[in-house]
């Protein structure tokens, strides 16, 4: 990894990465057994700011409470307690550095605070990447809600990566193109989402991989038995959903592998379905992309309909469902639109398909239905831009 600064030497005093959040679309809990999951990119964002100057590092993201400053000298003892190289690339922290930076934050090693845990992430980055401390001050904010399922983390993570390789003099983010393939793109994101991915291991402890990819990449990204592939698509119209019922992710999981080992001849097939319908999803939205015409988008985008109802039914069989996602998914056939539960289950968020020819009206309608029925409703996109840098 270069460290020579000739990027960071050129951006202006001021700058913005960002970064969005994700949804699964197909392969909630069968993801687990190894079978195929089809993540998206949402429109909702985390942005960071960076204004490089001053004589103190601070960091301030409102949304969980951090307003810190610290001084160049600080970072430069803790850096030579930690034992930090340059040119160490990704890697998640060893044991005597972890303890030393939770020890340096007053931090339990077990910590689940979101607050606490951006700030492990923050420091183990700007360790790990920049050659020496560099005075700047760092403001985020963020459509995405926190711990909401909605790859909160890996996106701040992806931004953080971005801006401090931007600085270290590593790449020059405003040369990403917006097609992930191309070659310098893809060089660039690979470094991002190997940092993101080191940093979700600390929040995380054994992540997918699947958030940061996708938060990196933006598009859609196919997962399966630890195979990730980003996949380029156009951004779609959806409705996201807040049911506002808290849930268990981990109470979750538990349930379905009770059930499967409990009854092994009926979860099974449940399971092989939910595969077949992943990979079939995900042909769907490539044929999306290589549509010439709207008769053959139209065909597409029902069958991406089809699937999303018979999903939601699979995922009801499971026993990962919850009275308020039916509910979400009732209002929303009664609009004549389809709608799944997105993540774990149990509460949580529900995904809204807009076609694209739909009456505005009648997403307005089904918008308002929602919000007097108690949901929060975001109106959005899946499958929107990745990592970004905005200048000016």
């Amino acid at each position: 990894m270069s460290a020579n600064g000739e990027h960071a030497k050129e951006l202006p005093e001021v700058f913005k990465v960002s970064a969005p959040g994700k949804v699964i679309l197909h392969g909630e809990h069968s993801v687990v057994y190894g079978k195929r999951a089809v993540a998206l990119s949402v429109g909702l964002r985390t942005y960071l700011t960076i204004t490089v100057g001053g004589d103190s590092i601070s960091l301030d993201f409102p949304l969980i409470d951090i307003k810190e400053s610290w001084s160049l000298d600080t970072f430069r003892n803790l850096r030579a307690k930690l034992g930090c190289q340059k040119d160490e690339g990704p890697k998640k922290l060893s044991e005597k550095q972890s303890q030393c930076i939770h020890a340096f934050l007053h931090i339990g090693e077990e910590a689940t605070d979101p607050r606490k845990l951006a700030l492990l992430s923050f420091f183990h980055m700007y360790m790990g990447i920049l050659p020496e401390p560099l005075p700047l001050s760092i403001s985020v904010s963020s459509d995405l809600p926190i711990g909401a399922g909605l790859g909160s983390s890996a996106a701040y993570a992806v931004c953080l990566a971005g801006a401090l390789l931007q600085l270290s003099g590593s790449f020059d983010l405003r040369r990403l193109s917006s097609s992930p393939a191309e070659e310098y793109t893809a060089s660039i994101l690979k470094i991002v989402s190997q940092w993101a991915f080191a940093s979700e291991e600390i929040v995380h402890g054994t992540p997918s991989g699947i958030d940061n990819s996708v938060c990196t990449y933006g598009g859609a990204v196919s997962f399966k038995s630890g195979d990730i592939s980003p996949i380029h698509i156009p951004p779609l119209k959806v409705l996201l959903v807040n049911s506002g019922v808290p849930r268990s992710t981990k109470a979750l999981v538990s349930g379905v592998r009770e059930r499967k080992e409990r009854l092994p001849e009926v979860m099974a097939p449940i399971l092989d379905s939910l595969d077949v319908l992943a990979n079939k999803g995900l042909a769907v939205l490539q044929s999306l992309t290589a549509a010439l015409d709207d008769d053959k988008r139209n065909q597409a985008f029902q069958t991406l309909e089809e699937l999303v109802d018979i999903n939601q039914a699979l995922l009801c069989a499971l026993g990962v469902s919850h009275a308020s996602l039916d509910r979400l998914v009732g209002i929303a056939r009664s609009h004549g639109l389809h709608a799944k539960l997105t993540g774990a289950g149990g509460g949580g968020f529900g995904i809204v398909i807009v076609p694209p020819s739909v009456n505005e009206s009648v997403i307005d309608g089904c918008c308002e239905e929602l919000r007097s029925s108690g949901y929060e409703v975001w109106s959005t996109s899946i499958g929107a831009p990745g990592l970004s840098m905005h200048c000016g």
